[in-house]
């Protein structure tokens, strides 16, 4: 079977459509697989974060970035050069952040990790449903 998101190896190019449908089908995937790792490691936000408990650490970020990208489901699912395309935290200089410091959600800088990103999203979403709970 062909794959249609693999590189034309006659013309040495990327079919664009094929590769834009591979990137949309992966960035799905990340998306439930992120939600999946990080509801684990966060606890959704829910009782962890209340004013006595200990706010997530880059630590924690790195270990959702890496179980999500060992996640044997996405690696037989994706090829090689759609999942390098998205950023990873051992990538960015996210990385040269102390590991045990707690995360500072209100980064925004160019090219953060997609871990970093779908799980501040998460983590806002979480707050804002508790605070409309309260």
């Amino acid at each position: 079977m062909i794959n249609d998101a693999a590189p034309d190896r006659d013309v040495h190019d990327i079919n664009p459509v094929a590769l834009e449908r591979a990137l949309r089908s992966a960035s799905l995937d990340l998306q439930q697989i992120i939600a999946t790792v990080a509801g684990r490691h966060l606890d959704n936000g829910r009782r962890r974060y209340s004013s006595s408990a200990q706010l997530p650490t880059w630590r924690t970020l790195l270990t959702i970035d890496e179980q999500v990208f060992e996640n044997r489901g996405f690696l037989a699912r994706h090829n090689e050069a759609v999942r390098s395309t998205f950023v990873r935290f051992c990538d960015s200089r996210l990385s040269g952040m102390d590991l045990d410091e707690p995360i500072d959600w209100r980064r925004d800088d160019d090219d953060l990790p997609v871990v970093y990103l779908l799980a501040r999203a998460l983590v806002q979403a979480n707050a804002t449903d508790m605070a409309t709970q309260d």
